[in-house]
């Protein structure tokens, strides 16, 4: 019925698991927006972060389905734009959750207090921002060649 080859499963995986860590990632920036007494609540990161979430849950969705990353980085100028901006997009949607994750641990955000969000907020917390240069080139190393 359906013969798929390996390298078809693991791009339909990784896109899938993608799409659910922007899901996460877009209820995290929501679950602070919603804090209003809490001063992370409003401003540019909020914002951003949302936006670039659902930007990138919305390309991995399209990604489970038609490999559009792939076809779409083999055209010459289009692609490299395309690359460009999607590994922009991660490092500044990483670089954002790394400060807010950072930010609600100190003393003048305590009531910023989220519930659920322990495993994003620890990951992140320690964190340096070359770190997360590092996940985004391993994150679209992946996005791409798979």
């Amino acid at each position: 019925m359906f013969n798929f080859s390996i390298w078809t499963i693991l791009r339909i995986i990784y896109s899938l698991i993608f799409t659910v860590s922007c899901s996460y990632i877009s209820n995290f920036i929501q679950a602070i927006e919603s804090k209003k007494s809490c001063p992370l609540s409003e401003g540019w990161r909020i914002t951003n972060g949302l936006l670039l979430s659902s930007i990138l849950m919305l390309i991995g969705g399209i990604n489970i389905f038609v490999p559009a990353s792939k076809l779409l980085s083999s055209i010459p100028i289009i692609g490299s734009s395309y690359v460009l901006i999607f590994v922009l997009a991660v490092f500044i949607l990483l670089f954002i959750i790394n400060r807010l994750s950072i930010n609600i641990k100190e003393k003048n955000n305590s009531k910023c207090n989220i519930k659920g969000y322990d495993t994003i907020l620890d990951f992140f917390n320690n964190r340096s921002t070359l770190e997360c240069i590092y996940i985004t080139v391993v994150i679209s190393i992946l996005f791409f060649y798979l």
